[in-house]
């Protein structure tokens, strides 16, 4: 990665490196022996020194069965209308919100939340996919960078 396309406005992370991250080979919690390579790790400390952001997180993504692989088992084509999604792992977290059981659950809420969201957005348009997300809570910003092997998500204090 040669340079750092992160912006910030006004204090806030608007456009995570997920480009450079996907393309870029990480390890997966299936071989944690792996390190992160040294462009994404700087990449990285550079997002989580911003003083709003609470926690940076990269999850794997597993693919998913889509409606037109679905054949006549009813039980995937339910799962996949319910939205469900393979949650690949956390292979890199910082901050203290990612940390344990709440990391945990902050990645199966990230990952359906995509999943439902793209779903979404390919069946208002065929052959439109989704490429950002930010999503805006009372106390929080979330801020999702799908991709196809992994999904990006900063968390940040929007207030600050």
């Amino acid at each position: 990665m040669a340079t750092d396309s992160t912006a910030m406005a006004n204090g806030h992370v608007t456009s995570p490196l997920a480009a450079s991250i996907s393309s870029t080979s990480l390890p997966t919690t299936s071989s944690p022996s792996v390190p992160t390579p040294p462009e994404i790790e700087s990449t990285l400390s550079r997002l989580s020194a911003y003083r709003n952001v609470r926690g940076v997180m990269i999850l794997t993504r597993r693919p998913t069965p889509s409606r037109s692989a679905t054949h006549a088992d009813a039980s995937t084509t339910t799962a996949v209308a319910a939205g469900a999604s393979s949650i690949g792992g956390i292979i890199h977290s910082t901050g203290s919100v990612f940390e344990g059981e709440g990391g945990k659950r902050y990645a199966k809420a990230v990952e359906g939340v995509v999943a439902s969201t793209a779903r979404a957005v390919s069946e208002c348009d065929e052959g439109d996919e989704l490429k950002f997300m930010r999503i805006r809570t009372k106390r929080h910003e979330l801020i999702i960078t799908p991709d196809e092997k992994y999904l990006l998500v900063v968390l940040q204090d929007p207030g600050q």
